[in-house]
C-alpha cells in the first residue's frame, strides 16, 4: 500500500528543489510514492500531445528512480481513440526513465456520456498502457460520491467502468465528496469501482478557495488498508507541512525540516486558525472565543496579554518567511493573520472594542473579496 503525495492541484507547479525535498521527506515512510498531475503543467494536461523540452524532461528524469515511487501520468484532455499512440509514447518514455508506476487522469473532463465515455476511456488507456510491468493508476471521471448524484449516467458509466478495467489496476477515490469531510463509505466505493480504491485526499489541498491554507493533523485520517495520497496546496511550505504531518498520522517522529525556519511557534499559530476547511484547530477555537468574550468587554486583560505575546512571535515568524524556500507564496496568508491579530489587540485597548473593531475591519479599509461578500450575503 502507497503513501505519499499527488500533486494533483491546479497552480503552480513544484519546482524540481522542491519536488526533490518533498521526495527526501517521504522516502522514511513504509511504501513512499509521489504521484506527479499537476493540472496547469501544460504538457500534462492541455497540450498532453507534445513531448517535454529536453531541460523540463531532465528535471523529472531526476525525481525517478529514488527510494520514493515516482508516478508519472498523464490527463489526456479532449482525447481522440487514435491517439492512445501518442499517449503511450509518453507513459513508456517514463517508465524507462524510472518512473514507478504510470496514471491516466481522467477526472474532471467536460464530457457526460455515461457508459460510452468509460468504455472510451478504459480502451484509450489499456492501448496506451499495453505492456507494462509497471503499476497502473487511473482516474475516472466519477472519481467520488456526490458525482453520482449530480451527474446523469454517473452509475452506468461506474458500471462500465469496474466491468473493463484490467485486473491489478486501481482507481483514485476522493471520499464522499471532491473534499472529504471524513474518508467513509470506502467499501462502497470498492464496489463500485470493481476494487480496492487508492484515496486521492483533497483535504488540505487549497486550488478551491480564497486564499488560504490547511495545516490539519491528519491522525486518525489515513485509512488502513488502502494506498493514500495528500492533495497538498500549491503554497510549497504548507505542502512540506502537510508531508509532516502525514508522516506523523503514519506512527513516525515528527522532525521539524530545517527548510521550514525555526519559527514553528508561529506555524503552530498559523496552523490553528487554517486547520481546515470546516474550523480551526481546538486551541483556534478556544482563543476566538476568548478574543470573542474579550470585544464584548469579558476578560479583555487576560486576552491583551495573549496578543502581547502573539503578535510579536508573529511579527518574527512574517519576517522569516521570504528566507524560506516558496515562502512568498505563503506570505499574504500568515501576514493576514498578524494583521488580524493586531487589529483585534488594538481595539480591545480601546473604549469600545466592538465598534473599533468593526470600524477597524469593516468601515476604515473593507478587507472582504467582493465576490465573497455577494455570496455571503445570498446564503
Amino acid at each position: 500500500m502507497y503513501q505519499g503525495i499527488v500533486e494533483g492541484y491546479y497552480g503552480k507547479p513544484f519546482t524540481e528543489k522542491q519536488r526533490k525535498i518533498l521526495l527526501d521527506e517521504l522516502s522514511t515512510l513504509k511504501n513512499p510514492a509521489y504521484f506527479y498531475a499537476p493540472k496547469d503543467d501544460p504538457r500534462h494536461r492541455l497540450l498532453w500531445r507534445e513531448p517535454y523540452p529536453r531541460e523540463e524532461w531532465s528535471s523529472l528524469q531526476h525525481c525517478m528512480g529514488g527510494h520514493t515511487s515516482f508516478f508519472f501520468s498523464i490527463s489526456p484532455w479532449k482525447f481522440q481513440d487514435h491517439e492512445w499512440r501518442i499517449a503511450g509514447e509518453k507513459l513508456f518514455r517514463a517508465a524507462d526513465s524510472g518512473a514507478g508506476g504510470l496514471s491516466v487522469l481522467f477526472d474532471d473532463v467536460p464530457d457526460h456520456s455515461a457508459g460510452k465515455l468509460a468504455e472510451r476511456q478504459l480502451n484509450f488507456a489499456m492501448r496506451a498502457l499495453e505492456g507494462t510491468k509497471l503499476p497502473v493508476i487511473l482516474c475516472p471521471s466519477v472519481y467520488c460520491g456526490e458525482f453520482i448524484d449530480r451527474f446523469a449516467g454517473a452509475e452506468e458509466y461506474l458500471r462500465v467502468w469496474r466491468e473493463m478495467i484490467p485486473a491489478g489496476w486501481s482507481s483514485f477515490w476522493t471520499g464522499p465528496m471532491v473534499v472529504s469531510e471524513e474518508l467513509s463509505d470506502l467499501r462502497s466505493a470498492e464496489e463500485l469501482l470493481g476494487g480496492k480504491p487508492v484515496i486521492w485526499d483533497n483535504v488540505l489541498a487549497t486550488d478551491y478557495c480564497l486564499r488560504r491554507v490547511y495545516l490539519a493533523g491528519l491522525c486518525g485520517r489515513v485509512p488502513e488498508g488502502y494506498s493514500w495520497f495528500i492533495n497538498p496546496s500549491e503554497i510549497f511550505p504548507a505542502a512540506l507541512h502537510g508531508v509532516m504531518e502525514l508522516k506523523a498520522a503514519s506512527g513516525l517522529e515528527r522532525k521539524w525540516p530545517a527548510v521550514l525556519g525555526n519559527h514553528s511557534r508561529g506555524w503552530e499559530l498559523l496552523q490553528e486558525f487554517h486547520y481546515l476547511p470546516w474550523r480551526t484547530g481546538d486551541t483556534g477555537g478556544e482563543i476566538l472565543a476568548r478574543l470573542s468574550e474579550a470585544v464584548n468587554g469579558h476578560g479583555v486583560e487576560d486576552a491583551i496579554a495573549w496578543l502581547n505575546e502573539a503578535v510579536p512571535e508573529m511579527t518574527d515568524f512574517v519576517e522569516s518567511i521570504p528566507l524560506i524556500e516558496g515562502g512568498w507564496e505563503l506570505l499574504p496568508v500568515a501576514r493576514d493573520l498578524y494583521r488580524s491579530l493586531s487589529i483585534i489587540r488594538r481595539a480591545l485597548e480601546t473604549d469600545d472594542p466592538a465598534a473599533s473593531l468593526h470600524y477597524f475591519m469593516h468601515s476604515r479599509l473593507p478587507y472582504e473579496n467582493p465576490l465573497a461578500a455577494f455570496a455571503a450575503e445570498k446564503h
